[in-house]
């Protein structure tokens, strides 16, 4: 969940020393795990601004974090590469959320583990590179597929919590005609509606060594 806020983040040296904390614990995948479980990811998990609720950091600092993702991503690859086997991975970056943007890495059994995680969007739209413009070099080493990120609405939840009071009936409505698409099951339906963009980056150059 994000939402914005007006409170004054202070100590910006402590935090960007928290980028270079994080990569460092990311950089090399445990392989013994990943042989084991078949799946990995990297969360940008850095405080103030994951948490309840979400805080997007300003754009100079997510262009720092990108930038140490594609570190990781390519540190990834070439341990992945060393497997002879195929994998899955990519770099999601969320564009209204960002701090929830990760790094995710599947292979073997695990291999279509993501498949369904988020729906193609069907309307065209360029990648934003302007954001990240320092980092157009490294970005454009990359294939970025627009996607939705959802909200998943099951009638049955909704329906319980408008029993004991939670959301109006009308809120039950509204989700409904905000959702883009509706599937049925046998004793449910899920509502997705769009909560924003997600960019899943693959890689198409090989990482420099």
């Amino acid at each position: 969940m994000y939402r914005s806020t007006k409170k004054k983040i202070r100590g910006w040296k402590r935090h960007k020393r928290k980028i270079d904390v994080w990569k460092e614990r990311h950089l090399r995948l445990d392989m013994e795990h990943v042989r084991d479980r078949h799946r990995d990811y990297a969360k940008l998990w850095i405080y103030p601004f994951y948490g309840i609720p979400n805080v997007n950091p300003p754009v100079w600092y997510s262009r720092l974090l990108v930038r140490a993702m594609i570190d990781v991503y390519d540190e990834w690859h070439r341990q992945m590469e060393a497997e002879n086997e195929d994998f899955y991975l990519k770099i999601w970056l969320f564009e209204h959320d960002f701090i929830r943007s990760q790094i995710v890495v599947v292979y073997k059994e695990a291999i279509d583990f993501y498949s369904g995680a988020f729906d193609k969007q069907k309307r065209g739209q360029s990648f934003p590179m302007k954001r990240f413009e320092p980092l157009q070099h490294e970005l454009n080493r990359f294939d970025w597929q627009l996607h939705i990120d959802a909200h998943h609405c099951w009638l049955s939840e909704m329906e319980e919590d408008a029993a004991a009071g939670l959301i109006a009936r009308e809120d039950i409505l509204d989700i409904k005609d905000a959702s883009y698409q509706k599937v049925t099951y046998d004793h449910d339906v899920l509502y997705k509606v769009k909560a924003g963009n997600v960019w899943i980056g693959s890689l198409t150059e090989e990482p420099s060594s």
